[in-house]
């Protein structure tokens, strides 16, 4: 009779969505956790997983209203997620590392000031708790705004780091890096590379292997050096973007 395999704790991994969530900035840093298997198993092998995600509203629970459950959250591109929890529950669920994404952020900072100071609050909250805070693109903005990022590295979407950067003047910001992994505290750039962060969290968490294993699976070209930038093809300005 064979020995079951003790693997690791599963880790739960908790993404903040609200109105106008860039859907990349969550879903490729979902894919990456979501397809990850524990070496010895595949992708059809049931449970355990080395992750876990779970979106968390940006709204809280009503007060008294036990049985209610979080409405649907547009993203920037019209898209729908339905959340896991409220905001104001993910204290109580064993959240191990916590992203913001990035999309329209600019309501989330410049909302009613009580709405402001209640993300903020709840940001330093989850930082008491959690192993990794985490941000893709200018979800950085709300760490830096909430003062965790102070005195430590840093990067944001390099076209928005102009702005970005305006509510972390303490922040050690970096404006080339795809990403930076300052201990407990690890940003990407914009959009796709916050997926090559997520690899690269794997790989840091559940080892080099579990991490090759899931890019493979995922068929995903994984940008494994973050001071490698990516240079696109220059192209012709389109009349109206700006």
């Amino acid at each position: 009779m064979s020995t079951p395999i003790k693997f690791p704790p599963t880790m739960r991994v908790g993404i903040l969505v609200y109105e106008g969530f860039e859907p990349i900035d969550v879903w490729g840093f979902t894919e990456a956790f979501t397809i990850s298997r524990f070496l010895g198993t595949g992708y059809f092998s049931p449970p355990p997983y080395p992750f876990e995600v779970l979106f968390i509203s940006n709204e809280d629970r009503p007060s008294g209203q036990k049985d209610a459950v979080p409405g649907p959250v547009k993203s920037m591109n019209g898209p729908r997620v339905a959340p896991d929890m409220f905001r104001n529950d993910a204290p109580r669920k064993s959240i191990d590392i916590l992203m913001i994404p990035g999309g329209n952020t600019r309501p989330l900072l410049e909302d009613k000031p009580e709405r402001v100071k209640a993300l903020s609050n709840w940001v330093r909250e989850m930082d008491e708790q959690v192993k990794l805070m985490t941000s893709v693109c200018t979800g950085a903005a709300v760490l830096a705004q909430s003062g965790v990022l102070d005195g430590k590295p840093a990067t944001t979407n390099h076209s928005a780091f102009a702005w970005v950067s305006t509510y972390g003047p303490r922040v050690l910001w970096d404006n080339a890096s795809r990403w930076v992994d300052a201990d407990r505290y690890v940003t990407s750039a914009g959009v796709s590379a916050g997926t090559d962060m997520a690899f690269h969290l794997v790989d840091r968490l559940m080892g080099r292997a579990v991490a090759e294993t899931a890019a493979k699976s995922a068929e995903y070209d994984w940008h494994r050096d973050p001071q490698q930038p990516i240079y696109y093809p220059q192209q012709a300005a389109v009349p109206g973007a700006k």
